[in-house]
């Protein structure tokens, strides 16, 4: 290994290539944190030349480089292991540089700047050799466009502003980092060009473009400076490249991962471009690395799926923090699996499958990612979209390494068993959560599911059943109807639940509820929870006459009564608020105000009666007894024991 630092002269001049592996992840500086301070020093450089004549040297950092063996005829190659990012963002400022000598018509610093992004033709046998850089897979194509952007020539255009003679328009940002990066740089050395955003004083300043761009090429070419360390054959690249990246701003687990599953493939001589289109380049889109909550934590999906997916592979828990040790170790023991005898190889899993090299690594990540999709953005027909959005009420991530099992399992062929398997797991969840059973011991208990249905080999809704119902204690016991119902009679829900927690019950009622007549209508996200008999009920709810006399009965039962205002049995969804003076008004002024809201089914309970005697004349104990039953019937339907 050997370190130096270098201009960029010193690095781009002459005929090489640096190979950006496919296994790293794509460009991702953006404007606030990486272009504006680097630009910052720039600025500073360019103006000290302008004014003093002379450059100072700038530091920009280090990158490490590994040099790759070349076939018969290729060029220098060397394969950037840490540093990827400046590297690209520094030929995204030459290429700026570039374009815009071209735009001047400066021949001399045409051919200057495009000498330090642009191999020769005649000195390269292969397409992508010509630039310099090549980045990863997901980027090429841009990189490619913005070097033929500004690459060929422009009529004259001396009578143009340069505004004008600079114009972004035949280039489109469309969302990829790499053109955002050159259009900044470009309209930044663009504006300093035309002495636009100078920080020197206007008596110091004469704005010449052609002078500037002078000090423009001294200033990129000798006054930028970074630290090259070049490997050598014996270091080892994977343990440089982890320790360079546990500093600073970490890469994503699931990056590290992707680069030390890739390295091993390069090591085995595979063909790894082939390995990445087949296995991993799906996951190289925005939805994977789309941050989203789950319980406490606010992560990018692929790491949530690699954590589910390492803990039911590995039938153990898997802490985030320590994710790609965990992954790492989990590979090279299923690797050490190889060289067993039959006879003391571990019993295999009847259900899942047990990957062992490293492209059934790979392969068994993208099968187990298509489950994850799938109940991520579940389709509108099936199940899961009410499912998940219940579960995600239950506030429980350990679930999702038995969900990610029963989705590669039963679907798609056995939709029906799959459909039965979810709804005997919400049933469980939600009754515990309605009970007001603890989720503590979640974590081992649907570990300990997974072992016993592989043990069995069999998976389908009657042996999850089975094993949730046989589970003992209140830590994982599966409540009974009896335990429910009371529970829904009696517990003042509302005072020991999260309000989303109440409208994923409510909404789940809601559908069940739903009749040949009824709309078959989404609910909207904004529904809020009523009272029907509201909290504050002393002035139009009075206490019966009959405990009025005796003080320690009226207590009594105004106790009971603040109990009971909230359990379900007295809790509605409503579109909007109801008017303070509705809400807490008597229940003759209240009860047609609920009935406005026909498109819930749970509000056709309250509708007036035409015809007969009106059981909802009063609204009191009994009737929200009598409507909590109700709500225990439907609610025994959606999950039942």
């Amino acid at each position: 290994m050997d370190a130096k630092a270098r201009d960029l002269n010193q690095i781009f001049d002459g005929t090489i290539s640096f190979q950006i592996p496919l296994f790293q992840r794509p460009y991702v500086w953006n404007k606030e944190k990486n272009w504006e301070p680097l630009w910052d020093d720039i600025q500073g450089l360019l103006d000290y030349e302008v004014q003093f004549g002379r450059h100072r040297k700038h530091f920009l950092g280090a990158v490490v480089l590994e040099p790759l063996k070349n076939v018969a005829g290729s060029i220098e190659t060397h394969q950037v292991i840490d540093g990827q990012q400046r590297f690209t963002t520094l030929q995204l400022i030459m290429l700026a540089a570039r374009d815009l000598a071209n735009g001047l018509e400066n021949e001399k610093y045409f051919d200057r700047f495009n000498d330090l992004v642009t191999n020769k033709a005649s000195k390269v046998d292969y397409d992508h050799e010509k630039y310099k850089v090549w980045p990863t897979n997901r980027d090429r194509e841009a990189f490619k466009a913005l070097h033929e952007s500004g690459a060929e020539e422009k009529a004259p255009l001396a009578d143009l502003t340069l505004e004008q003679l600079f114009s972004d328009e035949h280039i489109e940002p469309n969302g990829n980092k790499m053109t955002e990066g050159y259009l900044y740089f470009r309209k930044q050395l663009r504006d300093w060009l035309a002495g636009e955003i100078d920080e020197m004083d206007e008596s110091e300043k004469e704005v010449n473009p052609e002078e500037r761009l002078d000090a423009l090429w001294k200033i990129i070419s000798g006054g930028l400076q970074v630290v090259v360390i070049n490997l050598d054959d014996d270091d080892e690249s994977q343990v440089i490249f982890e320790t360079l990246n546990a500093r600073g701003t970490q890469l994503l687990p699931a990056d590290l991962v992707k680069n030390y599953l890739f390295r091993k493939a390069q090591a085995e001589s595979q063909n790894i471009e082939e390995l990445y289109k087949r296995h991993w380049s799906a996951f190289d889109n925005d939805f994977w690395r789309t941050e989203v909550t789950q319980g406490r934590a606010k992560r990018p999906r692929i790491d949530l799926f690699l954590q589910h997916y390492l803990t039911l592979m590995m039938r153990e828990e898997v802490r985030p923090a320590h994710l790609f040790e965990s992954f790492k170790e989990y590979v090279e023991n299923q690797q050490a699996l190889a060289d067993l005898p039959a006879e003391k190889l571990p019993t295999k899993s009847n259900l899942s499958v047990m990957p062992v090299t490293t492209e059934e690594q790979l392969k068994a990540l993208a099968r187990y990612s298509q489950a994850f999709q799938a109940f991520a953005e579940p389709p509108a027909v099936s199940r899961l979209p009410g499912v998940g959005k219940r579960l995600g009420a239950v506030d429980t991530a350990t679930v999702y390494p038995l969900l990610l099992l029963a989705c590669d399992q039963l679907l798609p062929a056995k939709q029906w068993e799959f459909d039965q398997f979810l709804t005997v797991l919400e049933s469980f969840l939600m009754r515990r959560m309605v009970c007001g059973l603890t989720s503590k011991n979640y974590n081992r208990l649907f570990l300990d599911v997974i072992k016993t249905l592989d043990r069995e080999g069999v998976l389908t809704a009657n042996a999850l059943k089975s094993i949730l119902q046989s589970s003992e204690g209140d830590s994982v016991r599966f409540p009974s109807d009896e335990e429910f119902k009371h529970s829904i009679l009696n517990r003042a829900i509302y005072q020991a639940l999260a309000q989303y927690k109440i409208r994923a019950i409510l909404e789940a009622i809601d559908q069940t509820q739903a009749d040949r007549k009824s709309e078959n209508l989404e609910l909207p996200n904004d529904l809020t929870i009523e009272h029907v008999m509201p909290v504050n009920w002393e002035l139009n709810w009075p206490i019966p006459e009959e405990y009025l006399s005796d003080a320690e009965a009226k207590l009594k039962f105004a106790q009971q009564r603040n109990q009971l205002i909230h359990a379900l049995g007295n809790l509605t969804l409503i579109t909007g608020s109801l008017n303070p003076s509705l809400s807490n008004g008597s229940w003759q002024k209240k009860r047609p105000e609920l009935a406005k809201y026909s498109k819930l089914n749970l509000n056709r309970y309250f509708y007036p009666v035409h015809e007969g005697e009106d059981p909802l004349a009063e609204w009191n104990e009994n009737t929200i007894a009598n409507r909590g039953e109700l709500l225990f019937d439907s609610a025994r339907k959606v999950w039942p024991f």
